[in-house]
């Protein structure tokens, strides 16, 4: 890919906007036609997409469009739509956003109001707020979106329903008439990916052209709903973009970590003595513990995004066989972990320049750009709180479930249906040694989420009117409890993270997969993670009296001893995610350590380099400076 212009990174940190843009397509079309004159995979594919890193126009057309018409399209719109998706003879985005709403989707103002007499849609933004913003390839390359708006059959609202709507026409690429349609402008990262608006004035389009997999609306204008059981199911491109999400964070935390890894083995500061050699930074144990900190939550995403995407591709088996109970707990977990995941990495490539001093803020780093491009994900497909609100609900209701005998929802709240015994029970750490096994952390994460659902249950019933009120998950009294339920929901994601971490080793350890000393650091590495988490928590802890001071301690010193344990592994640690220096593209992160040679390189390929006197000598310098005789210093 290096050797191809479209995968050469020399001028990746030098682009223009504009320039960006124009690559970004380059790049996802070089690898589309490689794939297509190799016959290779779409996991191929999606591998040089990664490899590549260069987001273009293309990316919901791959990551939204598709899937959309996949998940949601009957049979014979499948066949009409993803050929010329495949074939690139269309190009599609997703728009759902708008200025005025995004994760409120209820709240969508664009309208599809059915004409029976024409059998059409008319497609139309009534408001300036209604305008669709952000969806990426919208802006200049896409020529098809599938647009979520509000259904209107003789006057009745039916929500919102995703239609496929023409933008640009085939033959001149010019917006449709009554499309008025642009890019959004420059963003804080992603400059490669023309993020667009779009409002509509009356379009019209075929019936055909509503998602109709679930819900119908038949030529006379009839509405036929899905199934009781499956009617959430038009959120399932959300499910998967966001199960998707999960799966990415564990990949983008371990490139930042890869590379500040690399260099903290690198850089040396400060000799211990006189004549003696500078330490390697990585052997001072503040960054020794940010930095094995970040290995093992970039494990833990790593982990819960295959997880998460094993549970996705269960719901579309089971989903196609007309099974849809795992929908809720998939949409909780689905939306928490998209919350938890993403917070975590977005800090961690953060976290990780800093330890990089002042290279780091050097583009050439990678880092940066690695930041720039990612912190979008916090916010974009829902924002994280509301996510958490969101998973909050589900926890909630299955605390209600099991308080009344019935069988609690989702296996990963299972301690909500035994709550009275999770809350009686007690730390039983006797000494360091104790926080060896992770099940000690696991049980000191699930007795403080099982205290903050009930602690947020608490505060809604006092919202609701105290004791024998029905509990309200909106309005009035939910958005005046929403800090202790947004609390309740990242306890809960912070256990699933680890159990499906400890999960991962025994499966590993089952299968005879790994050696015996590889799984021993993988133990470690998880431990660490644990016990971070609990560090992290501990004030709940100490509050509901399950630990003590004397535990707490003991918990300190075997976090402590994990650090010194796994800083000679923390270099294979990083090597093992497998990041190659093309992929990376960074002068700290070299595998070979040449860290310094490689910024001076990078450096010289800078368009402020291509003279030795400048862009800004003959106009703006020299002017200046000559204006009267050259002094004789």
């Amino acid at each position: 890919m290096a050797q191809t212009p479209w995968g050469n990174k020399s001028s990746q940190y030098f682009y223009t906007r504009e320039e960006e843009y124009v690559h970004g397509l380059r790049c996802a079309l070089g690898i589309w036609q490689k794939m297509n004159a190799e016959k290779l995979t779409l996991d191929d594919g999606l591998m040089m997409r990664i490899l590549a890193d260069s987001p273009g126009g293309l990316e919901l057309h791959i990551g939204m469009f598709m899937p959309t018409i996949l998940s949601q399209g009957d049979s014979e719109q499948q066949a009409k739509w993803l050929p010329p998706c495949l074939n690139l003879q269309i190009i599609g985005t997703y728009a759902q956003t708008e200025l005025g709403h995004g994760t409120f989707v209820r709240g969508l103002e664009t309208t599809a109001t059915y004409d029976a007499s024409t059998q059409e849609f008319v497609l139309h933004s009534p408001t300036l707020t209604s305008t669709k913003w952000w969806p990426g390839g919208m802006g200049k390359t896409a020529t098809h979106a599938v647009v979520m708006a509000r259904l209107m059959l003789n006057g009745k609202d039916h929500g919102p329903h995703a239609f496929i709507v023409q933008l640009r026409s085939l033959e001149t690429h010019l917006p449709m008439p009554g499309v008025t349609v642009g890019d959004i402008g420059p963003k804080v990262g992603y400059g490669g990916v023309d993020n667009g608006f779009m409002s509509m004035d009356h379009v019209r389009i075929a019936r055909t052209n509503m998602m109709m997999r679930f819900a119908k609306v038949t030529p006379q204008g009839e509405y036929i709903p899905p199934p009781p059981a499956n009617s959430k199911a038009s959120y399932a491109t959300m499910l998967f973009v966001r199960a998707d999400i999960v799966k990415n964070s564990g990949g983008v935390l371990s490139k930042a970590v890869t590379i500040a890894t690399r260099y903290a083995v690198v850089r040396r500061q400060t000799a211990p003595g006189p004549g003696q050699r500078e330490l390697q930074v990585m052997d001072y144990q503040n960054v020794a513990n940010t930095l094995l900190g970040l290995i093992s939550s970039a494990y833990a995403c790593w982990f819960m995004g295959q997880n998460m995407q094993q549970r996705y591709q269960k719901f579309e088996a089971d989903r196609d066989k007309g099974d849809f109970s795992d929908l809720p707990e998939l949409h909780a977990l689905s939306s928490g972990l998209k919350a938890a995941c993403t917070a975590i990495t977005a800090d961690g490539i953060e976290t990780a320049r800093r330890t990089c001093g002042g290279h780091g803020y050097s583009q050439l780093s990678g880092l940066p750009r690695l930041f720039a491009n990612y912190v979008q994900n916090v916010t974009w497909e829902g924002d994280n709180n509301v996510l958490y609100l969101q998973t909050a609900r589900f926890l909630l209701k299955g605390l209600l479930a099991g308080q009344a005998g019935a069988p609690v929802p989702g296996g990963s709240t299972g301690y909500l249906g035994n709550i009275q015994q999770e809350l009686s029970s007690k730390c039983s750490a006797q000494g360091p040694g104790c926080w060896a096994n992770s099940s000690l952390a696991l049980a000191a994460l699930r007795q403080r989420a099982a205290r903050l659902v009930v602690l947020g249950a608490s505060v809604l019933q006092q919202r609701c009117g105290g004791p024998g009120a029905k509990l309200v998950f909106e309005g009035a009294p939910w958005n005046s409890s929403t800090v202790a339920q947004i609390a309740a929901a990242k306890a809960h994601c912070e256990m699933v993270l680890l159990q499906t971490f400890m999960e991962t080793v025994d499966q590993a350890t089952s299968s005879g997969q790994l050696s015996a000393s590889t799984l021993a650091v993988l133990g470690r590495c998880c431990s660490l993670f644990g016990l971070s988490l609990v560090e992290g928590g501990a004030a709940d802890l100490f509050e509901a009296g399950w630990m003590t001071g004397a535990q707490a301690a003991a918990l300190r010193t075997q976090h402590r001893n994990l650090l010194a344990a796994l800083r000679p592994e923390a270099v294979a640690l990083v090597d093992a995610f497998g990041w190659e220096d093309y992929a990376l593209n960074s002068a700290l992160g070299r595998a070979d350590g040449d860290v310094y040679s490689a910024l001076l390189d990078m450096a010289r390929v800078s368009p402020l380099n291509r003279t030795q006197e400048g862009p800004a000598w003959e106009a703006v310098l020299k002017p200046v400076m000559h204006r009267k005789p050259i002094p004789k210093l």
